[in-house]
């Protein structure tokens, strides 16, 4: 039995930085398993689905050069993402792996926009973001050890950047009049979890609650059109939030053979979930550090 307390003071540190930083990813096995000075390379995919909450402002310009300004709410109501990401992995000790990843991932959901005078009125469009750009960062470590058992824990952050999406709504205050434009989301989306894990032949099956925690922003450019014309230039920026932050995580490690490992997992909170697959391949030679 061992506690490594250079992996528990590391993970703290993490966290510190996480929750100082300026979005859902896969998160895989909780616990280290790479080994002192070992490296690794693999793939993961992740389908995600969630609600996000957005408040902002519009500002509208008219033709005559005035211009008017309101804030007004949005709930984007099952954010449905597949994300694919290539990462590179290495063990800073027996008990301590630290892991950075690159890839894409789209976006598609439905964004709803109340009536910002208070009525039952509501407007929405459909939000189709294709592939674009995502990272991210984390670290996992084992804390104890006894017998099959261990319990580790990880953190990681992850930045989504999916492709801007025709959007069109009819005005929250004029419904005569629509909103023609772009609509682009951007976020990022921080993540720590805890689990104990079993290990049974060459299976390790884990479980345990997270935490997670999603800001962004999301923005829309283009025009008001009334009766068929332009009447003035519209623009509605945002922030974004979750809207449930704890949840639940699990997930089963195959070790295939001594260099290679598969994992299936899921995660889940009130108003989100996500399923992911992972391969990771960890060649004989260490660095021998």
């Amino acid at each position: 039995m061992k506690i490594n307390r250079l992996a528990t003071a590391a993970l703290i540190v993490t966290g510190v930085l996480v929750s100082a930083a300026p979005a859902g990813a896969p998160m895989g096995p909780a616990t280290a398993f790479l080994g002192d000075g070992r490296w690794a390379v693999g793939g993961e995919y992740g389908h995600e689905q969630m609600t996000l909450e957005g408040f902002g402002t519009v500002t509208e310009r008219f033709l005559n050069g005035s211009s008017t300004f309101w804030t007004q709410s949005a709930q984007i109501d099952d954010l449905t993402s597949n994300m694919f990401f290539g990462t590179l992995a290495f063990g800073i000790g027996d008990n301590w792996d630290i892991f950075a990843r690159v890839g894409a991932a789209d976006a598609k959901d439905e964004i709803v926009a109340p009536s910002a005078g208070g009525s039952a009125l509501e407007t929405r469009d459909d939000f189709d973001g294709g592939l674009g750009l995502a990272w991210g960062v984390g670290t996992r470590a084992t804390f104890y050890r006894c017998g099959p058992w261990s319990f580790g824990g990880l953190m990681q952050v992850t930045w989504f950047r999916p492709s801007s999406s025709d959007f069109s709504i009819a005005d929250p205050l004029i419904p005569d009049e629509s909103w023609v434009g772009d609509m682009k989301l951007d976020y990022w989306q921080a993540q720590a979890s805890l689990a104990a894990t079993y290990q049974v032949d060459k299976w390790r099956f884990w479980a345990g609650p997270y935490l997670q925690f999603l800001r962004g922003d999301m923005e829309f450019s283009g025009a008001a059109i009334l009766d068929l014309a332009g009447a003035s230039t519209i623009r509605w920026a945002g922030d974004l939030q979750e809207s449930a932050q704890i949840g639940g995580h699990f997930g089963a490690n195959w070790e295939v053979s001594e260099v290679f490992d598969v994992w299936v997992e899921g995660q889940i909170t009130g108003d989100s979930w996500l399923v992911g697959v992972g391969a990771m391949l960890r060649p004989e030679k260490s660095f021998g550090i």
